[in-house]
């Protein structure tokens, strides 16, 4: 079978990294148009009317961003991570890769509200399960002149989480068609957690190289715009410097964030199909991430008769043989009323 590189995966899916583009530039183009025109306005002498288009220029683009980029980019990168996972698994790209993703989306999770809820749900329990981290980040804080350091590493690690979401979905369309979508979601966060610090890892070394790689890069771009642009008058050189900051975004977001997802991605497979899931995993991340116990609860009432129901059962604490408690996860006999190992209750 034969394994892909982050670049060529990223070379042969590229239809959905230019479909990500292209979303991205309309919005860009309906905000940029408004605001254009308000410092044309402004420039004519008619300042009443710049200052309202560019607050219409703020209000429609956000409109466009949240129904084109959010909703429509939301179908798009998960059609792209179906098509990622089949090739990785499969070691080949599907044909019509487009169609692949858009019926392949459709088989495994159904309607586009089907997976906003779990990926919501994913989102939540892997953002929930890096709270240790944070705090241990923000105790940097109480050191002189660390501040800055401490909201850089949070939003490195913020970044990275993003590609970690995408991982634990992959596993849906990784595993059979009559699984549970949400099983699915659920074991693959449990992955995650089991094999974090290798996965987690890659991806904030990643996305700490790019985020300072963007920060200069949007910066240059966006001074060396408005030194051309401040030719024609003091407002186009503000408007040029965020014409370039804002190129700068649109090429990270559509080219390098599909990179850095595809090399977080290929980091998971690497051991992700032959990690062997501990029951007590699921009690004890039930305790660390309330929503990591919601999917829990999901699944038990979606496939009641499956073989996962039994341990999963227990590491919430209703398993006829043994309890796992659900604050640190330990097994305790059945009838213990408060964990052995912690003292909470059972």
């Amino acid at each position: 079978m034969k394994k892909f590189t982050a670049k060529e995966l990223l070379s042969k899916t590229m239809p959905f990294v230019w479909a990500k583009l292209m979303l991205r530039l309309i919005t860009f183009a309906i905000f940029l148009g408004l605001f254009a025109l308000g410092i044309f306005m402004i420039v004519r002498g008619s300042a009443g009317v710049g200052y309202i288009l560019w607050i219409m220029s703020g209000l429609a683009g956000s409109l466009a961003y949240n129904f084109l980029v959010r909703v429509g980019g939301y179908a798009v990168r998960v059609g792209h991570v179906a098509v990622l996972t089949e090739t990785i698994k499969t070691g080949q790209l599907p044909e019509n890769q487009v169609v692949y993703g858009k019926n392949k989306v459709v088989e495994r999770i159904g309607t586009a509200a089907a997976f906003f809820v779990i990926n919501r749900l994913v989102d939540r329990a892997v953002l929930q399960l890096q709270r240790r981290l944070q705090s241990a980040a923000s105790f940097l804080g109480a050191i002189p002149g660390a501040g800055a350091l401490v909201k850089f590493a949070n939003t490195v690690l913020k970044a990275a989480l993003k590609y970690v979401d995408d991982c634990c979905v992959a596993w849906i369309f990784y595993n059979p068609a009559g699984q549970s979508a949400m099983k699915g979601a659920l074991d693959g966060v449990t992955i995650y957690a089991q094999n974090w610090k290798k996965i987690l890892g890659s991806a904030v070394k990643t996305a700490a190289i790019v985020t300072v790689m963007t920060y200069i890069g949007g910066f240059i771009i966006g001074i060396v715009l408005a030194i051309i642009f401040g030719a024609i008058g003091g407002l186009w050189g503000v408007f040029g410097f965020i014409f370039g900051l804002a190129v700068s975004l649109i090429i990270k977001q559509a080219f390098i964030d599909s990179w850095i997802m595809i090399r977080t991605l290929l980091t998971y497979f690497e051991d992700a199909p032959t990690t062997q899931i501990r029951v007590d995993m699921y009690g004890t991340l039930s305790g660390m991430a309330p929503a990591f116990k919601d999917m829990l609860n999901r699944v038990k009432g979606e496939v009641p008769g499956d073989p996962f129901s039994a341990p999963a059962a227990s590491a919430v604490g209703t398993a006829s043989s043994n309890v796992f408690c659900g604050e640190c996860g330990a097994k305790n006999p059945s009838g213990t009323r408060f964990c052995g190992e912690c003292g909470q209750a059972v």
